[in-house]
């Protein structure tokens, strides 16, 4: 479980990846990711975040065998590039 105090900017570092990648990833390269920028974090905690993003319709989620494939949305295309605000997501680029 990512601590609360880190969760939000793991979470812009996220939405920052799939902008930069073109909108699409699964849970599984988003972990490799995340881990090569020294976010330190496991598969389920990915699967967590991508969870409580979709949830704020940041990402829509889709299910492929043992794969969570997220792909932003407009909004989250908004808090990546730092022109929407939302609770729990940090507002500075994370560099990913």
């Amino acid at each position: 479980m990512i601590s609360e105090v880190i969760a939000p900017v793991v979470r812009r570092a996220v939405l920052d990846f799939l902008d930069d990648v073109g909108g699409e990833h699964n849970d599984d390269v988003l972990t490799l990711q995340l881990n090569a920028l020294a976010h330190r974090v496991a598969r389920r905690d990915v699967r967590e975040l991508l969870q409580w993003l979709g949830e704020r319709g940041l990402v829509e989620l889709e299910e492929l065998g043992p794969y969570l494939v997220a792909e932003i949305t407009p909004d989250g295309r908004d808090v990546a590039a730092g022109t929407l605000r939302i609770d729990g997501v940090s507002r500075h680029k994370t560099g990913a």
